[in-house]
């Protein structure tokens, strides 16, 4: 039997394990992504030490989810294969991992990435 799963988006404005993206998750089929991408870094200034504030929190929350047995998918800013926007990682998290049949997320509370949504 295959069983298929949810990759389940994590915004870095959403650090909360209580978080509706993460009602009822499977921890033998799904997977969190979370991914530091420049769209969302730059499409406003920000201070520097803010961006660096957010990114620590999404990767101290990512380990805890870790810490609990949840699959985590991290893309860190420098990674080689970054593709700088969410829905580019998205689209390559459906590609490279397998099982995978749908995207769960938790409305977001930017207008511009609702409108994108």
């Amino acid at each position: 039997m295959i069983v298929l799963g949810r990759l389940r988006l994590v915004l870095g404005d959403q650090l909360s394990e209580s978080l509706s993206a993460l009602n009822d998750l499977a921890r033998e089929e799904d997977v969190v992504l979370m991914a530091e991408v420049m769209d969302e870094a730059t499409y406003v200034k920000h201070h520097k030490q803010k961006i660096a504030f957010l990114f620590s929190a999404m990767r101290h929350f990512a380990a805890r989810l870790e810490k609990n047995g949840i699959r985590v998918r991290y893309v860190k800013l420098d990674d080689t294969a970054n593709t700088g926007s969410l829905f580019g990682e998205i689209r390559r998290a459906f590609e490279e991992l397998d099982g995978l049949e749908q995207l769960v997320c938790t409305e977001c509370g930017e207008y511009r990435l609702a409108e994108d949504m």
